[in-house]
């Protein structure tokens, strides 16, 4: 997620655990990778859900989450030029200050209902939806809200 976001941040995230957040192309979400061995546990993830701060851990299941930004909702289609433009529904999908570079094949996407489409902000170096799929609105822990620490990266997320 370079430059947005650098290696070391942490970010403030809105869970998905007790209200259903609106989830729209451009925001930066937290998800569970479809490929990895996560599976419900609605207790696990409710006692995951009421902590305030989680350090990583062997038995955490955040070991498996991973950070994008969403590029497409269930319905759009998706279209990645050789150029890196992309194109949703037809409407170039931009984000200020990131490389899209030239390392890419013309592609099209369909999203299925209830899934994302996402893409990392470093393009050539992300495995996104162009690699791992589409992600289920399940599989989503959260929406980043801001960057919280360190303290001089402090910024509003998703804006």
């Amino acid at each position: 997620m370079e430059p947005t976001l650098e290696i070391n941040d942490k970010v403030l995230v809105v869970k998905n655990a007790f209200t259903p957040i609106d989830i729209e192309s451009g925001d930066i979400v937290i998800f569970y990778n479809p490929e990895s061995p996560y599976s419900e546990d609605y207790f696990d993830e409710y006692l995951q859900a009421l902590k305030f701060w989680n350090f990583n851990t062997s038995d955490s299941i955040l070991n498996t989450a991973i950070i994008k930004r969403v590029v497409g909702v269930g319905g759009d289609v998706v279209n990645i030029e050789k150029d890196g433009k992309v194109f949703v529904n037809e409407k170039q999908f931009i984000v200020f200050n990131i490389d899209e570079s030239s390392y890419f094949q013309n592609q099209t996407y369909t999203v299925p209902e209830n899934e994302f489409f996402v893409l990392g902000d470093n393009r050539i170096n992300s495995q996104d939806s162009r690699y791992i799929g589409t992600i289920p609105s399940r599989n989503i822990i959260g929406k980043a809200s801001y960057v919280i620490f360190p303290f001089d990266n402090y910024k509003k997320l998703n804006d």
